[in-house]
């Protein structure tokens, strides 16, 4: 081999080395396992004597995993709630409807977090003849309050 030819290969394979740790270093965590919901806390979630129609509030929460949707409702089977592609600061808006009428006091609903990822073997069965695994890793649900408080 000349040794430009063999310059020429080894600078290939540096290059090819180096485009494929980078590909993998985006990648901060595989999807192969699941994801699990640590925690969940509704920031900006007391609001005292409030005049508005509508409240946002951020969904703080830590996750094992990586996540790739969100969803979260004020029931706890989920019914009114939509899969969202997961961002690491969540929100949603809150109706002011939905908390039971007051006039003096505190009034609170409860709000429910879930995320789940994609799961990579979905649909493949599990062994010969078995059933196929799951489409999703779901996490556990978690519910928090939020407040509205009235004086006077």
């Amino acid at each position: 081999m000349k040794r430009g030819s063999w310059f020429r290969a080894v600078s290939v394979g540096v290059v090819a080395l180096a485009v494929s740790a980078a590909a993998r270093a985006q990648v901060p965590c595989a999807n192969g396992g699941g994801v699990t919901l640590k925690s969940f806390n509704p920031v900006d979630s007391l609001f005292p004597n409030p005049t508005a129609s509508t409240f946002t509030i951020k969904l703080v929460n830590g996750v094992t995993g990586c996540p790739s949707e969100y969803r979260v409702s004020r029931f706890s089977d989920f019914r009114d709630a939509n899969w969202i592609p997961y961002s690491a600061t969540p929100s949603t808006v809150i109706q002011r409807s939905w908390f039971p009428a007051t006039a003096n006091g505190t009034t609170q609903i409860t709000l429910y977090f879930q995320v789940r990822v994609k799961n990579p073997r979905g649909g493949i069965p599990t062994s010969l003849g078995g059933p196929p695994a799951p489409a999703f890793f779901f996490s556990d649900p978690l519910g928090r309050s939020i407040r509205l408080i009235y004086f006077g």
